[in-house]
């Protein structure tokens, strides 16, 4: 199988994107995909696909970052199973030690689109606090934003027990008995 570098980038990282790799994003991601080895010093957020020694990851429309999947270090044990049992589950990769400096080396943490979305908003917030003389506002937003994330984590274990129900009231409504060959047959 031919091999197709993205020159410069890949050297660095020791990562070579090859034809197969492009073509497996494409299958996963859509056509006209990019694939991007990842650079020390970088976050990535997105959703994974884990292939044998790689692991894709989704972080824009047709862009992918291509992780050498021997370098990911899960949070815990218990997270890679589930992140590995998941299709495509979404995470945080840090290529930084605990002081922000570049490593060679991936942190690979669990990731929620929505909560990230509100620590931006409430950044935001914070900050035109700040320009506009309200100091005391950072407590009060942080307080709010736990709220909120409480409220939308609450909503979501609702419906999914809701969920849970109807599945469980179905299957106890199903009948345990076989149909009869008559009653399968075709209608004329």
């Amino acid at each position: 199988m031919a091999t197709a570098a993205i020159p410069d980038t890949a050297a660095k990282s020791g990562l070579v994107v090859t034809d197969s790799i492009k073509m497996e994003a494409s299958r996963v991601y859509g056509q006209g995909t990019q694939v991007y080895p990842a650079k020390s010093g970088a976050v990535y957020k997105g959703d994974i696909t884990i292939l044998d020694t790689h692991v894709l990851q989704e972080i824009g429309k047709n862009s992918v970052i291509l992780h050498d999947r021997s370098k990911l270090d899960y949070a815990s044990e218990e997270f890679k199973k589930t992140a590995e049992s998941l299709r495509r589950p979404d995470v945080a990769i840090y290529y930084q030690d605990d002081h922000k400096n570049p490593t060679d080396t991936a942190k690979v943490f669990p990731f929620s689109p929505a909560k990230d979305d509100l620590e931006r908003v409430v950044a935001g917030l914070k900050k035109s606090a700040k320009e506009l003389n309200m100091p005391d506002m950072d407590n009060v937003l942080d307080s709010l934003a736990g709220r909120s994330w409480e409220r939308n984590q609450e909503i979501r274990k609702h419906i999914k027990d809701e969920k849970v129900a109807a599945k469980e009231a179905k299957a106890a409504s199903t009948p345990a008995t076989p149909a009869s060959p008559q009653q399968k047959a075709p209608k004329r």
